[in-house]
């Protein structure tokens, strides 16, 4: 929209080509910047399309953090707060079991969450 408006206005746009950046200006895209930059971001993963990424990836989070009680989730192309949603996992009985016994994460634990 922007290189299209600066075009019809005959103003320059000062920025990189909206095909090329467009990836950079989504959640994911930031992270990865981040992440390259050595900037601290929290835990967290990026670049999730499908539901079965998202299950696989939110379980190892939970499994190597445990101590964490809520996690956020942003979809990529949403803005102002839509598409944000959380999960307590302070209830979760297999968690909380797994908290008490202080043990180490295996293939099989992950399988159980």
């Amino acid at each position: 929209m922007d290189f299209h408006l600066s075009v019809a206005l005959g103003v320059p746009i000062l920025s990189g080509d909206p095909h090329i950046t467009k990836i950079f200006s989504t959640k994911s895209g930031a992270k990865r910047i981040f992440q390259k930059a050595d900037v601290p971001v929290p835990i967290g993963a990026y670049d999730i399309y499908n539901e079965d990424d998202f299950c696989q990836q939110l379980t190892k989070l939970i499994a190597n953090n445990l101590y964490i009680n809520t996690w956020i989730f942003k979809i990529d192309n949403e803005f102002n707060g839509r598409g944000h949603a959380s999960l307590n996992v302070e209830s979760i009985k297999t968690i909380m079991e797994l908290r008490k016994k202080k043990v180490e994460m295996t293939e099989s634990i992950v399988r159980k969450l």
